[in-house]
C-alpha cells in the first residue's frame, strides 16, 4: 500500500523568526528596521488591563502554558453541546411572558420578581401554561427569595411534577447583603441550607444558591476582581452551607458572571472560573466541582448605553459568543433597549433571543469542543486572570474572609480604584463607548432619564455603567435643546480640503458626544451660520500662515469663543469629558 507523505502546510515558504517580525514592525512604526528600534516600537503595541496584565502585540509557541494545566481539573470548558438560552421575564411588566419567551426559542426563563407586590401570586400567574418539568426556571427575587421559592415549591407539588434540572431559587445571602448591609446574610444563610437540603432530596438537580458575580462588574471591579470576589463570597456560603448540615455544598451552588464586548476577556474569565473552582473543590474534598457546577453568563448591564441602543445589539453579541466559546453553561442576552425605553420592545426581547440561537445553531459554536483551546494568546491570559484572581480571593481570605473583607472596606475600596481607572480611561476616550463618546447620533430622540443607582442607606455595592457620565452630559445639552435651539459651533475650514478634513472630522466628532451641532464652512461663511462659537480646522502649516488672521476675521464679524482643533481643549487624548462639559456650560447649557 502507498504510503503518503506528511502534510506540511506553509512548507513552500521559509520559516519566519520572531526577530523578522520585530524588524517589519519597526519598520512600520519607527522607519527604523533595527532590533533595538523594534523592540522600542513594539511596547508601543502593548496594552494593559485593570488587572495589570499585560496584553503582547503577538503571542508564539514560547508563550504556551503547560499542557499539564490544561488537563488538570477546569483546564478545559466542560460544557458539550449547546448552551442553555436562559431569557430574562420582568413578570412585573408583563406576567404572561415566560411562556412565549420558552415558545419562541428560550430553553429556560429567568424570572424577576423584585418590583411585584405579591411574589405568590405573580409566580403563579408567570408559569401559567409552563412545563416545569421540562423547562428550568430561575429566581430573581431579591430579599424575597424564600417567599418565590415556597410558590414555586407549592407549583411542583400542585402539579405532581419534579422540576427540571438547572434551575435555581437565586438566593445569594452573602453577595446580597454585600449589596444591601441591613441585611442580615446569617439568617439567610440559614435558610438556604434548609432549601438545599430540601432540594437535594425533592428536586435534585435545582440550585438553591446563585452566587451573582455581575454585582462586582456592575460596581466597577475588574475581571480579576470579579473573578476573586465572586470565589470569595461562594466559599463564605459553602462554609455556612456545611456549618449547618448540608452534606454536599457544591450540588447547592451555581456561579453568574458578566459578559462584555470585549472579546478575548471574557473568553478568558469564563475560563478561569473552572479553574478556580477546581481548586476550590480541591482544597474541599470535591474533585468534580469544576465539571458539576453550572456557571451562567448573563451580558453585561455595565457596558449599555442609553443612547444609540441598536450598538448594544453587537455587544450583546460579542459577549454571547464568547461566553459560549468558553463554555458557559446558561447564557443570558438582555434586550438591546432595556435602557431606552420604559420596558424592552419586542424587537429587543426577540433580538435577544435569536442572537444565542443564531450563535449555537446556525453558526455551531456548541458543537466545537473548546474552540479557543489551542490559542497562546487565550491560553496565556486566561492563566493569568487566574493567578490575579486567585491572588485578590487570597487577599480576601486574609483579611479574615469575605464578609471581613467588606467590612474592613478592602472590597470597596479596590473596586472603586479600579473604576476610577476606567472612568480616566473613557473620559480621555482612550476606552471608546460607540455611538455615545465616538460617532454620536445627536438627531436621535432622547432616551427617557436614567434611574439613579445609589447603594442602600445602609451601605453595599452601587450600580455604575461606563456611559453615564457621558450620558449626562449628553441628556443636559438634548434638554436645553428641546427648551429652545440646539447649542451649535461653526467649523471654519482653513486651506485645501488636504489640509483641513482630518480636524474637521475630528472636530465634528468630538462636539457632537456632548449633542452640540456642528456647521462646517469657510471662515467668511461664519456670519450666516447663526453661531457665535467657532472652531478653527486645519493643518499645523496652515495655522502658521492663515490661523492669526482667521482669528481676527471670526472675532470682528461676531464669534465670542474660537477653538482651534488640535489645541487644547479639541485635541485627542485630552479629558474630552471635562472640556465638552466646559464647552456645553461656555454655550448655555445648565450644569
Amino acid at each position: 500500500m502507498p504510503t503518503t507523505a506528511p502534510l506540511t502546510l506553509a512548507g513552500e515558504f521559509p520559516t519566519a523568526t520572531r526577530e523578522q517580525w520585530l524588524a517589519l514592525v519597526a519598520k512600520a512604526l519607527k522607519r527604523d528596521p533595527s532590533p533595538s528600534a523594534g523592540e522600542e516600537a513594539l511596547a508601543k503595541l502593548r496594552t494593559t488591563t485593570y488587572d495589570d496584565i499585560v496584553i503582547e502585540p503577538l503571542y508564539t509557541a514560547a508563550d504556551a502554558v503547560d499542557p499539564a494545566l490544561l488537563d488538570a481539573p477546569g483546564g478545559r470548558p466542560r460544557r458539550q453541546g449547546q448552551w442553555d438560552i436562559r431569557q430574562l421575564v420582568d413578570v412585573a411588566a408583563d406576567a404572561g411572558r415566560a411562556l412565549e419567551e420558552l415558545e419562541r426559542g428560550a430553553g429556560s426563563i429567568w424570572l424577576d420578581l423584585r418590583a411585584v407586590d405579591d411574589v405568590a401570586a405573580a409566580l403563579d400567574a408567570a408559569l401559567d401554561g409552563v412545563l416545569v418539568d421540562l423547562a428550568p426556571v430561575v429566581l430573581a427575587a431579591g430579599a424575597r427569595w424564600p417567599e418565590a421559592a415556597e410558590a414555586l415549591a407549592a407549583r411542583w407539588t400542585r402539579l405532581g411534577t419534579s422540576p427540571a434540572a438547572g434551575g435555581s431559587l437565586g438566593a445569594d445571602p452573602v453577595g446580597d447583603w454585600a449589596s444591601d448591609r441591613g441585611r442580615d446574610p446569617d439568617a439567610e444563610l440559614a435558610v438556604a441550607a434548609g432549601w438545599a437540603e430540601r432540594l437535594a432530596a425533592e428536586a435534585t438537580g435545582v440550585r438553591a444558591v446563585t452566587v451573582d458575580g455581575t454585582r462586582y462588574h456592575d460596581a466597577g471591579a475588574s475581571d480579576g476582581q470579579e473573578l476573586g470576589a465572586t470565589i470569595a463570597a461562594a466559599v463564605a456560603t459553602l462554609r455556612a452551607l456545611e456549618a449547618a448540615g448540608v452534606a454536599d455544598p457544591f450540588a447547592a451552588v451555581e456561579l453568574r458572571l458578566a459578559a462584555t464586548a470585549d472579546q478575548f476577556a471574557t473568553i478568558a474569565k469564563f475560563r478561569a472560573v473552572r479553574r478556580l473552582w477546581a481548586r476550590i473543590g480541591e482544597l474541599a474534598g470535591a474533585t468534580d466541582a469544576a465539571t458539576t457546577t453550572p456557571v451562567h453568563a448573563v451580558g453585561s448591564t455595565a457596558m449599555m448605553t442609553r443612547f444609540d441602543p441598536a450598538v448594544n445589539m453587537l455587544r450583546s453579541t460579542m459577549a454571547c459568543f464568547s461566553a459560549g466559546v468558553a463554555g458557559a453553561d446558561a447564557v443570558t442576552v438582555l434586550p438591546y433597549d432595556q435602557l431606552s425605553a420604559a420596558e424592552p420592545s419586542e424587537l429587543g426581547r426577540r433580538i435577544a433571543r435569536n442572537t444565542p440561537s443564531v450563535l449555537a445553531l446556525e453558526s455551531h459554536l456548541g458543537a466545537v469542543a473548546d474552540p479557543a483551546g489551542g490559542s497562546w494568546f487565550v491560553e496565556h491570559l486566561t492563566t493569568e486572570l487566574a493567578e490575579r484572581a486567585w491572588s485578590f480571593f487570597q487577599e480576601i481570605e486574609a483579611d479574615g474572609g469575605f464578609r471581613a473583607a467588606v467590612e474592613s472596606g478592602l472590597l470597596d475600596r479596590a473596586v472603586a480604584e479600579t473604576r476610577s481607572r476606567r472612568d480616566a480611561d473613557i473620559d480621555h476616550r482612550r476606552a471608546p463607548l460607540t455611538g455615545l463618546s465616538e460617532f454620536p447620533n445627536i438627531a436621535e430622540p432622547p432616551p427617557p432619564a436614567a434611574p439613579v443607582e445609589n447603594p442602600p442607606a445602609s451601605g453595599g455595592l452601587a450600580r455604575h455603567r461606563w456611559a453615564e457620565r457621558f450620558e449626562a452630559l449628553r441628556s443636559r445639552v438634548d434638554a436645553h435643546a428641546a427648551a429652545g435651539d440646539r447649542p451649535r459651533i461653526y467649523l471654519a475650514t482653513l486651506g485645501t480640503p488636504a489640509d483641513f478634513t482630518a480636524r474637521m472630522t475630528f472636530a465634528k466628532n468630538f462636539f457632537e458626544v456632548a449633542g452640540i451641532e456642528t456647521l462646517t464652512g469657510p471662515v467668511d461663511g461664519f456670519a450666516a451660520s447663526g453661531a457665535s462659537t467657532v472652531c478653527a480646522c486645519s493643518s499645523n502649516a496652515v495655522y502658521e500662515t492663515e490661523l492669526d488672521d482667521a482669528v481676527a476675521a471670526l472675532t470682528a464679524a461676531g464669534a465670542t469663543t474660537v477653538y482651534v482643533a488640535g489645541r487644547d481643549p479639541v485635541v485627542a487624548g485630552g479629558d474630552a469629558l471635562a472640556a465638552l462639559t466646559s464647552v456645553a456650560a461656555q454655550l448655555g447649557v445648565q450644569s
